[in-house]
């Protein structure tokens, strides 16, 4: 009886050890999360996350893999210019346009 009272507070106990340990590695027991690319980020309307990577050097003219299901149902390479065109975002355009990514690209759809 006293070991099923117990149960509860054991396993909580347990949670709490394991959140601990994967917290040394950085890493988060609910989801992973993978980094984002610059066309990635403009994709999804991250102005934040575009500002961040242009801030630590990333290129806003090269072309970079847009993984399946951000702008369509397949991986595209894309410009983050062209991904920022794509996903109708005005604002990263013009923040990308600031950071000097050049405003020719062709290719808004990307490559299946």
């Amino acid at each position: 009886m006293l070991l099923v009272a117990m149960a509860p507070a054991a396993l909580l106990a347990l949670a709490r050890v394991v959140f601990l340990v994967l917290a040394l590695w950085d890493k988060h027991p609910f989801w992973l999360s993978e980094p984002l690319n610059l066309s990635e980020a403009a994709a999804l309307r991250d102005r934040g996350e575009v500002a961040r990577l242009l801030a630590a050097g990333e290129d806003p003219n090269a072309t970079y893999q847009v993984r399946k299901g951000f702008l369509r149902d397949y991986p595209a390479q894309m410009t983050p210019l062209a991904a920022a065109r794509a996903a109708r975002r005005d604002e990263i355009v013009q923040i990308l346009l600031d950071a000097g990514a050049t405003p020719y690209s062709p290719d808004v759809e990307g490559t299946p």
